[in-house]
C-alpha cells in the first residue's frame, strides 16, 4: 500500500470555506516565512569574536541554536498547515475553522512587538543603566535622571490592540479574505523583522 493510497479522498474530508481556506493558507506561509527568516537571521549572525567573552559567546550561540529549532519548527509546521488546507473542497457554507489560526498569528505577532519596545528610554546624551532604571551621563547636566521616560504605555497599547485586532480577525467571518489576510501578513512579518533584528540580527544579502 503506497502512501498516497492511505491519504483520504478529498471529496471525504469537510468542505472549507473561501475565507477559511484563505485564512490557513495565510497562516501556513506566513509560519513557513517567519521560520524560514528566523534560520537564516541564526545561521547568518557573525557568532563569536575575539572580542567577545567566552560567558556572552555561550549565550549567544545557545541564542541562535535556539533560534534556529524554533523556526524550523514553524516552517515544517506551516507547510503541514498550507498542504492540508489546500487538499480541502471549497463550499460556500464549509468550515471557517482557519480564521482562529489567523486571529492568533496576529496576537503572537503583535504581543512580540509590544516586548520587544523597551520600557525605559533615555535622552539623547544618556546611558540607562538597566539594573537600577536609571540614566547616566558624563556629559551632560543634570549627570543622572533616577526617573527616566518609559514606554510602557506603548507596549500595553500595542499588545491590547493586537488582541483585539487578532480576535476581530478570527470571528467575523465576513471579513473580506484580503483585508484580513494583509493584516496578518504584516503584523507577522514586523514581528519577525524585529525579532530577528533584536535577537541576531537581519542577515546579510549579497
Amino acid at each position: 500500500m503506497t502512501s498516497a493510497s492511505r491519504l483520504t479522498p478529498r471529496d471525504q474530508l469537510m468542505p472549507i470555506s473561501v475565507r477559511g481556506r484563505a485564512a490557513g493558507l495565510t497562516t501556513g506561509i506566513c509560519m513557513v516565512l517567519a521560520g524560514g527568516a528566523l534560520t537564516w537571521s541564526a545561521l547568518d549572525s557573525p557568532g563569536c569574536t575575539r572580542e567577545v567573552s567566552v560567558t556572552a559567546c555561550a549565550r549567544a550561540t545557545g541564542i541562535e541554536g535556539l533560534i534556529v529549532m524554533v523556526g524550523v519548527a514553524l516552517s515544517i509546521g506551516g507547510v503541514v498547515i498550507v498542504w492540508r488546507t489546500s487538499r480541502r473542497l471549497v463550499a460556500p457554507d464549509g468550515s471557517s475553522g482557519w480564521t482562529w489560526g489567523e486571529g492568533l498569528a496576529v496576537i503572537a505577532g503583535g504581543v512580540v512587538l509590544s516586548l520587544l519596545i523597551p520600557t525605559y528610554h533615555c535622552p539623547a546624551g544618556y546611558e540607562l543603566i538597566p539594573v537600577f532604571q536609571e540614566c547616566r551621563s558624563s556629559t551632560q547636566v543634570p549627570a543622572l535622571i533616577l526617573h527616566p521616560p518609559t514606554w510602557l504605555g506603548w507596549k500595553l497599547g500595542i499588545a491590547a490592540g493586537s488582541i483585539g485586532l487578532g480576535l476581530v480577525i478570527a470571528r467575523w467571518r465576513r471579513l473580506p479574505w484580503p483585508i484580513a489576510s494583509a493584516v496578518t501578513v504584516a503584523v507577522v512579518g514586523l514581528a519577525t523583522w524585529f525579532f530577528a533584528d533584536k535577537a541576531v540580527g537581519l542577515p546579510t544579502i549579497g
